[in-house]
């Protein structure tokens, strides 16, 4: 095997696959990146057996040729090979050359016989949309992704289709973030899979490779195709039915604020809040809204709102400044509407227009 490529092209092919790779894994085989070179081009693959990775380049190849290197020493040789350099990649039949300008490497290799191969997929469902509202919708719901693997269901996102609608939502134990969008053709098949956190994270960094993604899934996999990028994925079975159903209630008590001002706001009161519960109260009066620090061993802080509506009785309720200020950074549009029923029920929060909101849960404590 032996191909030449240029550095700026077969780098970031390598960062994604080495993503993909399993490095505590006690199989080492899982650890390397497959190499496959033919007479169209170089195909890079990667696997930890939940995720897969696969990547074809348009280079020149000299002979044709499998083999699986380490993902990490491979990256790190070429990150420190100037950018713009021509790599010249020679197999042997038992490791593999590397060579760019005065710099040369070799690096062992594991027989590519035993490396794990993709599970095929005959697809139930297939969707076809831009990968920038993918992304955009991802971008809207994921931070909502719980990293707590106790309850596994909550540990993916959530992709629903009814009809001609696409639903993304995700939610840990205190908060629910869902965005969605409209097609132009109604789908016969309604479903709903649920994709694990990681397989999201890789999502976000390669979708921008093609304008369409291609998507299929069997409910136990999935396959993601982006250009010559093909994302596979092992599906969390369990999920969550109901997951927007707590948007569905009556809430009586409305503001409308505006995200900049506010934003700015809790950042500056939650920097003396207790690194514990990060307790930061809205006190809405017909007139005034007023954000409060729970008292803690450092002091308090306070600071009043001035762009600020407000419909309902007086009320203070107490909010997670970190998940406050995440789900408001989501936010694209200059004013968002927060409605709420009572200082212990769940609270939504509505961007000034846009297919996506989020739910969030009060803290359950008192402020004297």
């Amino acid at each position: 095997m032996r191909f030449k490529a240029v550095k700026d092209d077969i780098y970031p092919f390598i960062q994604y696959a080495n993503n993909f790779t399993s490095p505590k894994n006690l199989n080492t085989i899982l650890q390397n990146i497959l190499i496959e070179a033919e007479a169209d081009g170089v195909t890079l693959k990667a696997t930890d057996m939940q995720v897969g990775f696969s990547g074809k380049l348009d280079v020149s190849v000299e002979t044709t040729g499998v083999a699986t290197v380490s993902g990490k020493k491979l990256l790190d040789i070429v990150k420190e090979i100037p950018d713009g350099s021509v790599i010249d990649f020679f197999f042997d039949g038992s490791k593999i050359n590397i060579s760019a300008g005065k710099s040369n490497f070799k690096l062992s290799t594991i027989s590519h016989e035993i490396f794990p191969t993709m599970a095929e997929i005959t697809p139930e469902y297939s969707l076809k949309i831009k990968s920038q509202l993918l992304l955009e919708l991802i971008k809207k719901t994921s931070f909502c992704i719980s990293t707590d693997a106790s309850k596994i269901e909550y540990t993916g996102a959530h992709l629903a289709v009814y009809g001609n609608k696409l639903e993304v939502s995700a939610a840990d134990f205190q908060r629910i973030a869902t965005s969605s969008l409209m097609f132009d053709d109604e789908y016969a098949n309604e479903f709903i899979i649920n994709i694990p956190r990681k397989t999201v994270v890789e999502l976000i960094k390669i979708l921008d490779h093609d304008e369409y993604v291609e998507i299929d899934t069997d409910r136990k996999q999935i396959i993601f195709k982006i250009g010559t990028i093909q994302i596979y994925s092992k599906l969390i079975e369990k999920y969550i039915k109901s997951i927007t159903k707590l948007f569905s209630n009556e809430f009586p008590l409305t503001a409308k604020l505006k995200r900049s001002e506010f934003l700015d706001v809790i950042k500056r009161v939650s920097a003396i809040t207790s690194e514990v519960t990060h307790g930061v109260v809205l006190s809405f009066k017909d007139d005034s809204l007023t954000l409060y620090s729970l008292e803690t061993e450092y002091g308090a802080g306070n600071e009043t709102v001035e762009d600020y509506e407000y419909k309902g009785n007086p009320i203070d309720i107490i909010f997670n400044s970190k998940h406050m200020v995440e789900m408001i950074n989501n936010i694209d549009t200059d004013y968002f509407i927060l409605q709420m029923i009572g200082d212990r029920n769940p609270a939504v929060i509505l961007p000034d227009g846009g297919d996506y909101k989020y739910l969030v849960v009060p803290i359950s404590i008192n402020r004297f």
